[in-house]
């Protein structure tokens, strides 16, 4: 055990390095005793010392085995979701974090807590301090549920040693924190994802099932899942390193292997995966200056034990999978496309496709004395249009014609080097006007397979949009939007 510190703003910034599970107790602090914590921060008081065991090397990552309270009511202040009593705003200057004065809100990040860091302890080396510590450790959530008797127990037992477990996840099995996992995932299938996750609720699941069959589907479903990630996974993955992310990873396998047609995608599930660990530790790092709130969303149910916390994660999961590669919507079939809502993304895209084409025209206009994209009403007319989820071939058509005008019209000749997205509207726009059939036979038909390309690289399914299914139409937009953004983002206009 070794003494340590670290200021609260670092702490926040590498939120997601802390795993916080269910230890003592599963109630939590009431809001009075969150803002009585934070008021003792703000005044400069010592907290008492928190405890992290080390769980990994690269990066740096803890289990929080004391202090998770004290964790999450700083987090929340941080994230805007917890304010100060009106007594203690107006002796700090403001009741949220964000409008505290400078030298409040630097004092609050510059706060060191002291914490001990805990290496190479085993089981019973915690066990024995908490009890020494405490007063006599109660046992967790995961270790008063194994003892329920039943089928649904010993079911969940032998999932916890499946090689995904002990092999491939990041985290050690610590106070049964695979049975944990495994009961879980195994909870959500047998109810639903919106069942609870809190011991009490756990135990009705198992108590009520306690008859529950290996053979059943629910019992096959889980282990071909299990399998499809071992599958899917050659090694540990460091995305695989929090409790809560390994459960919703296992909800978000067990969608795909239920269509039957998860054969052939294991490294694309490894790949997105991975692709959104990586975007989550960013945004999160960005904190208030993340561009995506979605991976703050999913940040926020990792630090708090809520009820929604499974749905919330699994519609982001699916909603970030289906603009990974749209392809996705062949295997898990429509119906994702109402779970993973992408009317936020569309939101989401549309405005900073505002703030990139008004910073463009700033760096412009700073050299030349006018903008590179025309700002006009019908330029602020056709990027509200965009904002609009799109779900006929009508709406289609309005879509591309808007963004032609945006990124190809209001440009005009000054756009010299043409990213492929913009090219793209050009093509797609082309396609319907029906520009194309005009000119030599070989040439008309090389043309239209071009057109036929540039639709199936967004929509994945469909080379044409006169064929494609009207629920589909969503992943369109906004894979085209987010592709706009990336090239837009990388545009060098000064040099055009």
């Amino acid at each position: 055990m070794d003494a340590r510190t670290m200021a609260l703003d670092k702490v926040y910034k590498r939120r997601n390095r802390y795993d916080i599970p269910e230890w003592q107790r599963d109630e939590v602090w009431s809001t009075e005793r969150k803002q009585l914590l934070i008021d003792s921060i703000l005044r400069g008081w010592k907290l008492p010392k928190l405890y992290f065991a080390r769980t990994s090397e690269d990066p740096v990552e803890y289990e929080v085995v004391d202090g998770q309270q004290r964790l999450s009511a700083i987090f929340e202040f941080m994230d805007g979701t917890l304010e100060l009593p009106p007594d203690s705003a107006a002796r700090h200057g403001a009741a949220g974090y964000q409008e505290l004065p400078e030298t409040a809100s630097d004092a609050f990040d510059d706060f060191e807590i002291e914490y001990d860091e805990i290496t190479e302890a085993s089981d019973g080396d915690l066990q024995t301090f908490f009890q020494r510590l405490q007063g006599g450790m109660q046992l967790t959530a995961a270790e008063r549920l194994n003892s329920v008797a039943g089928n649904l127990t010993k079911f969940a037992r032998s999932l916890a040693k499946h090689p995904f477990f002990t092999a491939k996840v990041s985290i050690k099995d610590t106070r049964k924190a695979y049975f944990d996992i495994a009961s879980k995932a195994l909870s959500i299938e047998v109810d639903t994802i919106d069942v609870g996750l809190r011991y009490d609720d756990l135990k009705a699941v198992f108590e009520a099932n306690n008859l529950f069959s290996e053979k059943s589907n629910v019992a096959l479903l889980l282990f071909k899942t299990l399998g499809y990630l071992n599958d899917s996974f050659p090694s540990k993955s460091p995305v695989l390193r929090n409790r809560s992310t390994i459960q919703s990873t296992i909800t978000l396998a067990a969608k795909i292997v239920q269509t039957g047609k998860a054969g052939g995608t294991e490294e694309l599930f490894r790949a997105f995966m991975e692709k959104f660990g990586s975007e989550l530790a960013s945004q999160v790092e960005l904190g208030q200056k993340a561009t995506d709130h979605d991976y703050l969303d999913f940040q926020r149910t990792l630090s708090a034990n809520v009820k929604v916390g499974p749905k919330r994660r699994h519609e982001i999961l699916v909603r970030k999978m289906l603009l990974f590669d749209p392809e996705w919507i062949e295997v898990l079939g429509a119906s994702a496309l109402q779970v993973g809502s992408m009317e936020k993304d569309i939101a989401r895209l549309t405005g900073q496709l505002e703030v990139l084409v008004s910073t463009k025209n700033d760096e412009y206009s700073a050299k030349y004395g006018h903008d590179f994209f025309k700002a006009t009403n019908k330029t602020a007319g056709a990027m509200s249009h965009i904002r609009t989820p799109i779900l006929d071939f009508d709406q289609y058509t309005t879509l591309i014609s808007d963004l032609y005008f945006i990124f190809r019209e209001a440009a005009g000749q000054r756009l010299t080097s043409v990213p492929s997205s913009f090219e793209d509207v050009n093509l797609l726009r082309t396609g319907l006007q029906h520009d194309v059939d005009h000119g030599k036979p070989g040439a008309v038909a090389a043309k239209k397979k071009k057109i036929g390309q540039a639709f199936k690289k967004y929509s994945a399914s469909s080379a044409s949009p006169a064929t494609l299914a009207p629920a589909k139409f969503p992943i369109v937009q906004a894979a085209l939007l987010q592709a706009l953004v990336s090239d837009l983002d990388k545009l060098d206009v000064l040099n055009q």
